[in-house]
């Protein structure tokens, strides 16, 4: 009859070593700035976090509990996390490497398209966008973030909100797709000065 151990002795040993691991830093933590309320910041733990990622604050808002017109926001993401992007725009590539001629043509064509909304620094307050319910997306964030790939923003740009309840126009008859990658380019440059 085999055993029955309830708790392996490899997986108790682990267990009571990450206990302690947590015992000893935990308290060092929270004295340097950590805090035990999780509405306040969190602070990363060295070793207990492999990806070592540092949270801010939690959640706002999520989008069952969000206001109706800020689900607008995450609706192009959501489609993009649930179905890709559209055939046409799927595995697209920026032929352009970030070079300086790049990046400031590109800062020319945001400049000119896309700072009146998005700001110069793409925090979304441009003049144009300060009255547009839900707000300019916040680019300069979203260059920072896992699902800025190029077939989405290449789409996000060429097509606009319109499908998706916000006031982005769309640039695909407006400018040409060199363009549009030459913005691209530009934003993952961090939205450089002109000077």
């Amino acid at each position: 009859m085999p055993s029955l151990r309830p708790f392996p002795l490899r997986a108790a040993l682990t267990a009571t070593a990450m206990t302690a691991l947590l015992a000893a830093t935990l308290p060092a933590a929270l004295a340097q700035g950590g805090a035990a309320d999780p509405e306040d910041r969190l602070t990363i733990i060295p070793g207990l976090d492999p990806w070592n990622v540092e949270i801010d604050r939690l959640p706002e808002w999520d989008l069952e509990n969000s206001p109706p017109k800020l689900e607008d926001r995450a609706a192009r993401h959501r489609e993009f996390i649930q179905a890709g992007v559209p055939l046409e725009y799927r595995s697209r590539r920026s032929p352009f490497p970030a070079s300086p001629g790049t990046i400031a043509a590109g800062g020319a064509v945001y400049q000119a398209n896309c700072a009146d909304c998005h700001g110069a620094k793409g925090r979304g307050d441009g003049d144009a966008g300060l009255d547009l319910l839900p707000s300019p997306a916040l680019l300069g964030q979203l260059m920072d973030r896992q699902g800025a790939v190029d077939e989405y923003l290449l789409w996000s740009i060429a097509e606009g909100g319109s499908a998706f309840g916000t006031a982005m126009p769309a640039y695909k008859d407006t400018l040409q797709e060199d363009d549009i990658w030459r913005v691209v380019a530009y934003m993952r440059a961090g939205f450089p000065s002109a000077e």
